[in-house]
């Protein structure tokens, strides 16, 4: 089962962080789940959690999600924190509301999309390698490369990113407005894309089907790379 929770916060001090604030709230959230579970964590291949930071009115709103049952960990105890602890801040980020969302299965997404398309907003700054080089280029596809990857791992499926890339191209991009940005992680600056694009999915039902499914688990699991740390988070809107 797939979960997230949003945690609405406001933050008066990040001048001395130097990150930005979902690398500092990663952090926090290896010292909220058990020790163990923490050091798996840190030896496992794909990361069964997102955690990014973006802005809301005057505060921020922290969006976590797991992509399977035991990743539910992180969920549970960053839903009992009423602060978050930086490190190299002097005041704590203060929690001033939650609103968690009801868990829903890999199977059913892309049930939502009630109409013909849908906007993928890049809400944080996205990166994908290439040539084993962190690169910000406006490659859309691409991006999802890493959620196929992680959908075959958590959900034992086998889908193939050819045909995705085939059903993407297949789609129509009917508007987009895409800008580069940097994503500070402990003073390394990684290149990152922000910004959104519109698209009408296929009339083949098949290609739509996969579109809309890969799409939708996106928004759990971040696309790009270092989605542990705050980059490639996405919301989907019809």
């Amino acid at each position: 089962m797939l979960n997230k929770v949003d945690l609405y916060s406001y933050f008066s001090s990040s001048d001395m962080i130097f990150s930005e604030l979902a690398v500092k709230i990663q952090g926090a959230i290896m010292k909220a789940i058990s020790t163990e579970y923490a050091e798996k964590l840190h030896i496992s291949g794909y990361h069964p959690y997102s955690v990014y930071v973006f802005p809301y009115g005057s505060g921020f709103v922290i969006r976590v999600s797991s992509l399977n049952n035991e990743a539910e960990e992180i969920i549970r105890r960053i839903y009992r924190l009423s602060e978050i602890r930086i490190y190299g801040a002097d005041e704590p980020m203060i929690i001033t509301d939650k609103k968690p969302y009801a868990p829903v299965s890999a199977e059913n997404l892309g049930n939502e999309f009630s109409g013909k398309g849908c906007r993928i907003e890049f809400v944080t700054p996205a990166m994908i390698k290439t040539g084993g080089r962190p690169t910000a280029r406006p490659d859309i596809a691409a991006y999802f490369y890493s959620v196929i990857q992680k959908y075959n791992e958590f959900e034992n499926a086998c889908i193939n990113y050819n045909e995705f890339f085939e059903a993407w191209n297949s789609s129509d991009m009917t508007d987009y407005e895409l800008k580069s940005s940097k994503y500070n992680v402990s003073g390394h600056l990684f290149p990152g894309m922000t910004g959104f694009c519109d698209i009408v999915f296929p009339k083949n039902e098949k290609q739509k089907n996969l579109l809309s499914r890969v799409i939708s688990y996106a928004a759990f699991c971040g696309v790009g790379g270092k989605t542990g740390m705050g980059m490639g988070g996405i919301n989907v809107l019809e």
